[in-house]
């Protein structure tokens, strides 16, 4: 798993753009609403998804934050499985096993990310490609929701906390944290130095994780 910071740096590349809309406070509302009006539509985007096939950024959208309104969603899951396989050298097992995480999961950023090099250790190109456009357009498709996430005001919400280390790393370049406030509604004020030295902020609203997770 060497290429890892290589992956990272281009993946970080690809990301190009912030939206510059600010965050609805009715968001989740409206996703809730979708969900129950046009699950079968949802379902059909996660097939098409997990057959290979690009989405469009309204279906990446749905993909990621619908997925928290169905009875799938367990944002204190936890699975070791992949990691014990790739201790032990199995990376084909590995591979499966994370691909199953991904079925159970469509909307993970480490699951792809995880999948993304993985793929790319066992030379499966068209995967690995695959697995990395999923994650930029994911992430593009999150800040097109949400904003630049410089503010509280336009937080960038996140399904898991794991999903926070993921954009700080991909597109905001952090090499290091120094400093987490938490706010009592859920928003995490993230200080840390990117690549450059420089030291910025940024903003994660979380709350849809720790609704779900009470």
């Amino acid at each position: 798993m060497n290429k890892i910071k290589t992956l990272a740096a281009a993946i970080g590349l690809m990301l190009i753009g912030n939206a510059a809309f600010a965050q609805n406070d009715a968001f989740y509302s409206e996703v809730r609403n979708y969900m129950a009006d046009n699950r079968a539509e949802f379902n059909k985007i996660v097939s098409s998804f997990l057959a290979g096939n690009t989405l469009s950024p309204d279906e990446y959208t749905m993909l990621y934050y619908g997925y928290t309104f169905t009875d799938a969603y367990k944002p204190n899951y936890i699975s070791n499985t992949a990691d014990s396989l790739i201790n032990l050298k199995k990376y084909e097992d590995a591979f499966k096993a994370l691909q199953g995480e991904l079925k159970r999961d469509p909307s993970s950023l480490q699951t792809l990310f995880d999948l993304m090099n993985l793929a790319d250790v066992l030379g499966k190109e068209k995967e690995s490609t695959f697995y990395q456009k999923s994650y930029v357009n994911i992430v593009k498709a999150i800040f097109l929701a949400c904003g630049d996430g410089l503010s509280a005001d336009n937080a960038i919400r996140v399904n898991h906390v794991t999903d926070e280390f993921q954009i700080l790393s991909s597109y905001f370049r952090a090499v290091s944290i120094v400093r987490k406030e938490l706010s009592p509604d859920f928003v995490d004020k993230v200080t840390f130095k990117d690549s450059s030295g420089q030291t910025k902020t940024v903003f994660f609203d979380f709350s849809r994780y720790m609704v779900v997770a009470e």
